[in-house]
């Protein structure tokens, strides 16, 4: 049995002006965008084995690798032999996925072969362009865990944010204007050659002084609806303030602290197929052992910030 991380993000779909989103549920069960495949990364990508049960669409994201392969080799008589693959054929991998309609959560399966949270947006902009679909943008904004939402939820006065990240001029590069702040401290970085920023904004002395928390929530915010880029460049992500219910210094990493479980399916050296009832089968336990936590969240109006 093979055992793969899940990670769990909220889907948040926006157009601009008056016009109404498209909602995810419509995009993912439209069958003009089923089996219909994009290309790119070396790459070609598709929807497969789609299935709405009502409450929740499950369904895989399934990648073609197209580059290069490596020989076969064999141990014994040391002969190495190309795998023979042809002209329009690939290597397929697959990550399962779940989208909740109410809470618009969206657990996908992590792999390491396969199509990146971060590619998403690409993929489904490209898969559905050509359509009578309102001009839009996706993002998947990461959920942390229980503990770290009860924390943000109970946090008062901010009092220290702790960024570390890698590839400061990689961040540069693919970083909106709308988080200037963010994009000015990766440029410094960039322009003095850093490989790694680690920076603290932090206040000292008495509990009354904080820094300035819409700013802070901005930040946070962004990096949360940019998950692609928090979790490719980004070590830590922390901020720590006073919980308004103990009075204590509470901390919470939107990194360390993200929403995860796990799956596991059988993988067989020879496979003729991507487990794909496994992996659906799989994905709704992890499902179910955390929607009564999401809904409690996502539902509940009296405990959003």
């Amino acid at each position: 049995m093979s055992k793969k991380k899940v990670e769990v993000f909220q889907v948040i779909i926006k157009t601009r002006g008056d016009i109404p989103a498209p909602q995810f549920e419509d995009i993912l069960m439209n069958t003009e965008f089923h089996d219909k495949t994009v290309h790119g990364f070396a790459k070609r990508i598709q929807m497969s084995y789609l299935e709405d049960k009502g409450d929740y669409i499950v369904g895989i994201i399934e990648t073609t690798q197209m580059g290069a392969t490596p020989p076969k080799y064999n141990t014994v008589t040391k002969e190495r032999n190309s795998l023979g693959l042809d002209t329009p054929e690939g290597l397929l991998y697959g990550n399962v996925f779940l989208y909740d309609k109410t809470t618009k959560v969206f657990i996908y399966e992590v792999t390491k072969n396969g199509t990146f949270i971060g590619q998403l947006d690409d993929f489904f902009y490209k898969l559905t362009k050509d359509s009578d679909l309102p001009k839009y943008t996706i993002r998947f904004s990461m959920v942390m865990n229980v503990d770290a939402m009860e924390k943000m939820l109970r946090m008062g006065n901010k009092r220290m944010l702790h960024l570390q990240f890698a590839n400061p001029a990689g961040l540069v590069k693919k970083i909106k204007n709308e988080q200037s702040s963010l994009k000015q401290l990766a440029k410094n970085g960039a322009d003095v050659g850093a490989e790694v920023i680690d920076v603290t904004y932090k206040m000292e002395g008495r509990k009354k002084n904080s820094l300035h928390t819409g700013k802070v929530d901005q930040i946070l915010n962004y990096l949360k609806e940019k998950s692609e880029l928090a979790l490719e460049h980004f070590q830590h992500i922390k901020v720590k303030g006073y919980d308004e219910d103990t009075e204590n210094v509470t901390e919470i990493d939107l990194i360390r602290d993200k929403m995860i479980d796990y799956i596991s399916y059988t993988e067989d050296r020879n496979m003729t197929d991507i487990r794909p009832h496994e992996r659906k089968v799989e994905i709704t336990e992890a499902y179910n052992r955390k929607i009564r936590d999401l809904k409690k969240y996502f539902l509940d109006d009296d405990r959003q910030t």
